[in-house]
C-alpha cells in the first residue's frame, strides 16, 4: 500500500507563490499594537514589565535586553530603512483559508531602531465569515422574499 505524497513545504510557505505585492512600511514605533506602549516606555527610559518566563515586576531596559528573546525572520531579514540584517521579529500573524493566505510581519532593526512592516493578502482572500455572508447574500438575492407579508 502506497502512502500519499505530502506536498513540499515550499508550496505551503507563507512567502511563496505570492499573487499580489507585499505592502511595506518603515516606522519609528511599532505598527503592530502588541508592543506600542512598551516601545514608548523603552525610548523614554521608563520601566517595562519583565517577561513572565524569566521573572516578575518592572525594569528599565535597553532595546537589546527588551528584544533579546525575539527571533530573526530568515525569510525577510533586511531592515527596510538601513538595509541591516541585525533585525528581530516581534510580530507575525498569518491566516490561511481555503488555500488563500494573508500575513503580516514586523521587524525591529537593532542598528537604527526602526520598525519594518511587511504584509500580504491574496487578492481573493476571504475569511470564513465573509464566505458565509456572500453565500447567504446570494441565497437571498436568488429568492423573491417579501419583506412584509400581506395577510388576507
Amino acid at each position: 500500500m502506497s502512502k500519499a505524497k505530502k506536498p513540499a513545504a515550499e508550496e505551503l510557505a507563507y512567502n511563496k507563490n505570492l499573487r499580489a505585492e507585499i505592502e511595506t512600511d518603515v516606522n519609528d514605533s511599532p505598527r503592530a499594537r502588541v508592543h506600542q506602549v512598551e516601545w514608548r516606555k523603552i525610548m523614554t527610559g521608563e520601566p517595562v514589565e519583565i517577561n513572565p518566563s524569566i521573572g516578575h515586576g518592572f525594569k528599565i531596559m535597553p532595546v537589546s535586553e527588551w528584544s533579546h528573546r525575539w527571533k530573526r525572520n530568515d525569510d525577510f531579514p533586511e531592515c527596510l530603512h538601513c538595509k541591516s540584517h541585525n533585525t528581530k521579529e516581534h510580530h507575525f500573524v498569518q491566516t490561511w483559508c481555503r488555500g488563500k493566505k494573508t500575513w503580516e510581519s514586523e521587524l525591529l532593526c537593532l542598528d537604527c531602531h526602526k520598525f519594518s512592516w511587511r504584509s500580504y493578502k491574496d487578492p481573493d482572500f476571504k475569511t470564513p465569515e465573509e464566505y458565509e455572508r456572500d453565500r447567504w447574500d446570494a441565497i437571498i438575492a436568488g429568492q423573491d422574499i417579501p419583506l412584509v407579508q400581506k395577510w388576507q
